[in-house]
C-alpha cells in the first residue's frame, strides 16, 4: 500500500510538471505544418456526423485513419468548438496516459527510483515535450503502440495464456493502426516476433489463441478499410500506402542511406538526452552482468523489441526520429533499470559532481532570465506581452523544484534525478523565455494568417463566400478559412499559389512563407 501511494504521488508529481512545462502558450502559435490538417478533419467531421470517413478539402482523406480526429473531437467537446487549444491538449492527455500506463505495468519490476526515473524520462525528455505540444498524431500512436507491447509481456509474465493472453493487445494495435496504419503492425509483429525467435517461442504465434485473437484485430481494421473502400476505392488506399513507403525514403540514394546509418542513433540518443546518458554504463562489463542477472526478462524483452525496430528504420534513409519515437519509452525502460544498478554501484564522489552540475546549471537559468532581455533576444522586436516574465518564469520553476524535493527526500540516489530534472527545466525555460519569443516574432513579420483571411473576406462578396482553396495553399490558410464557418465550396474563387491565367481576374497576393498565394475569380 505504501508503494501503491508512493507510484501514485510520483505520477501526481510528475503530471504537475509537466503541466507547468508543457501546457503553457499552447495556443500562442498559430497550427502549423500537419496540425491545420488534423483540426480540419476534425472539424469535417463535427460538421458532417460522418466520423468513419476522414474529408480534406471536401474530398476523402487516405493516408491516415480517424482516431486522433475522434480524440480531438471529444477532448474539444467543453471548449464548444475544436481550437489551437484543444488540437494540442490532445497529445498532452496522450502523454499523461503513457506515463501512468508505464507506472503500473513497470511496478512489478521497478522499484521507486526506477519507476522515478521511468517517469521523469517520459516527462521530461526533449522529443516527448515536443510531440506532447502539438496536435499531430504521434503521442497517441506511441500510448497505443508501447502499451500494446508492455501490456502482453505484462500477462506473458503472469502467465496469462490463450486469448486472454492476445485480445487485449491486439485491440489496442488495432486501434494503433487506426492512428497510423501499417506501422501499427510492423511495431508489434516485428518487436513480439523477434523476442519470441530470441525465447525459441515463435511457434506461439501460430497457435489458435492468436489466429484468433488475429481475426478479432483484423475485423475491427477490416471495418474501416472497408468504409474507406467503399469511398475511395482500393486504388487510392494501395496508393497512399505506396507513397508512404517511398517518402520513408525505400527509394534513397546510396549517400543518403549512409549517412543516415551514421547519425540516427545519435539522434535517437539526442531525443531522451539527457536521460540517454545512463546508456553508457552498458560498456562496463560488470553493470551488464548485474543488469542481466536481476532484471533478465524485462531487458530481454525490451531489449529483443528495441533492437528489432531499430534496424527496421536504420537503413530508410528518410526515417525521422518521430517515426521510431513508439520503441523510446522501452528505451527509457532500460534506462531506469541501469540507473537503479548505478545507485548501488556508483561512488559518493560521482554523485557530489551531480549535485554541482545540478548547482550550476540553475545558476544559469536564473541568469538567464533575470540578465538576458526578451527585446534583445527577439532581435529589437518586443514580443507579445501573453509571454512570461523572466522572473516569472523562474519563480516557477523552484516552486515546483521545491514540490519534487518534497517527493525525493528520502530516495537514495536523488542528487542524479535533481540533476536532470534541473536541465530540462533549465532548457523548457530557455524555451519559453528565448524561442518561443522568436517564434512569434517571425510568424508576427510573415503576415498573420488571420488577417489575410479577414481581408479576404473583404475583397470577395458576401454571397460568394466561401472561396475554395487548391491541395497547393498552406494548410494553415485552409484552417483560418474553415474557421470562419466556411461549410462548403465556392467555384468562383480560388486560393491558390499558381499565377492567375487569362480566364481568371487576380484580386490580391499574400506572401507567405516564402510561397506566393493569389487569389483569383475564374470566370
Amino acid at each position: 500500500m505504501d508503494k501503491q501511494r508512493t507510484i501514485a504521488g510520483i505520477f501526481v508529481a510528475t503530471a504537475l510538471l509537466s503541466i507547468v512545462l508543457c501546457l503553457p502558450y499552447l495556443d500562442t502559435l498559430q497550427l502549423w505544418h500537419e496540425e491545420p490538417r488534423r483540426a480540419l478533419i476534425a472539424e469535417d467531421m463535427q460538421q458532417s456526423g460522418n466520423y468513419i470517413v476522414p474529408r480534406y478539402m471536401e474530398e476523402v482523406y487516405v493516408a491516415k485513419p480517424p482516431l486522433y480526429n475522434w480524440l480531438v473531437v471529444a477532448v474539444s467537446l467543453p471548449f464548444g468548438e475544436i481550437t489551437e487549444l484543444s488540437i494540442r491538449l490532445t497529445s498532452f492527455i496522450c502523454l499523461l496516459l503513457l506515463i501512468a500506463s508505464m507506472l503500473i505495468i513497470h511496478q512489478r519490476w521497478l522499484g521507486i527510483p526506477g519507476l522515478t526515473f521511468l517517469a521523469l524520462g517520459l516527462a521530461l525528455s526533449p522529443e516527448f515535450i515536443n510531440k506532447a505540444t502539438l496536435g499531430e498524431i504521434d503521442m497517441s500512436f506511441t500510448l497505443l503502440v508501447s502499451l500494446s507491447l508492455w501490456l502482453w509481456f505484462f500477462l506473458d509474465q503472469k502467465q496469462v495464456s490463450g486469448l486472454a493472453l492476445w485480445v487485449a493487445p491486439g485491440i489496442l494495435i488495432a486501434l494503433a493502426f487506426l492512428a497510423k496504419r501499417e506501422p501499427a503492425f510492423v511495431f508489434y509483429y516485428v518487436g513480439l516476433g523477434a523476442y519470441l525467435l530470441y525465447q525459441r517461442r515463435l511457434v506461439e504465434l501460430f497457435q489458435p489463441a492468436h489466429l484468433v485473437s488475429a481475426g478479432i484485430t483484423l475485423g475491427i481494421v477490416s471495418i474501416w478499410l472497408w468504409q474507406m473502400h467503399n469511398a475511395a476505392g482500393i486504388d487510392a488506399l494501395l496508393g497512399s500506402s505506396v507513397n508512404e513507403l517511398v517518402n520513408r525514403g525505400l527509394v534513397g540514394s546510396v549517400i543518403s542511406t549512409a549517412q543516415h546509418i551514421v547519425i540516427y542513433p545519435f539522434e535517437i540518443s539526442l531525443a531522451i538526452f539527457p536521460f540517454s546518458l545512463i546508456l553508457i554504463t552498458l560498456l562496463h562489463r560488470p553493470t551488464r552482468e548485474v543488469a542481466m542477472q536481476h532484471y533478465p526478462d524485462v531487458l530481454t524483452f525490451a531489449g529483443t523489441t528495441v533492437v528489432a525496430n531499430f534496424l527496421v528504420y536504420w537503413f530508410i534513409s528518410e526515417a525521422a526520429v518521430r517515426y521510431f519515437l513508439p520503441m523510446l519509452p522501452s528505451v527509457l525502460v532500460i534506462c531506469a533499470i541501469l540507473y537503479q544498478i548505478a545507485l548501488e554501484t556508483t561512488p559518493n564522489w560521482i554523485r557530489n559532481i551531480a549535485v554541482g552540475i545540478s548547482v550550476f546549471t540553475l545558476l544559469v537559468a536564473i541568469l538567464l532570465n533575470l540578465f538576458l532581455h526578451q527585446s534583445f533576444i527577439g532581435f529589437g522586436t518586443t514580443p507579445p506581452a501573453i509571454l512570461p516574465s523572466p522572473l516569472a518564469a523562474t519563480l516557477a520553476i523552484c516552486v515546483v523544484l521545491l514540490a519534487l524535493a518534497s517527493l525525493w527526500v528520502n530516495i537514495k540516489g536523488t542528487h542524479l534525478l535533481a540533476a536532470l530534472v534541473i536541465l530540462m527545466m533549465t532548457y523548457r525555460v530557455i524555451y519559453y523565455d528565448v524561442l518561443l519569443p522568436r517564434k512569434v516574432v517571425q510568424f508576427q513579420q510573415e503576415r498573420d494568417v488571420a488577417t489575410f483571411v479577414s481581408e479576404l473576406y473583404d475583397t470577395v462578396p458576401a454571397s460568394a463566400l466561401p472561396v475554395s482553396a487548391s491541395k497547393a495553399v498552406p494548410n494553415e490558410i485552409w484552417w483560418q478559412l474553415e474557421y470562419g464557418d466556411i461549410t462548403r465550396v465556392s467555384r468562383d474563387y480560388l486560393l491558390t499559389d499558381e499565377p492567375p491565367s487569362r480566364s481568371q481576374e487576380l484580386l490580391g497576393t499574400m506572401n507567405f512563407r516564402g510561397r506566393e498565394i493569389f487569389l483569383v475569380r475564374q470566370d
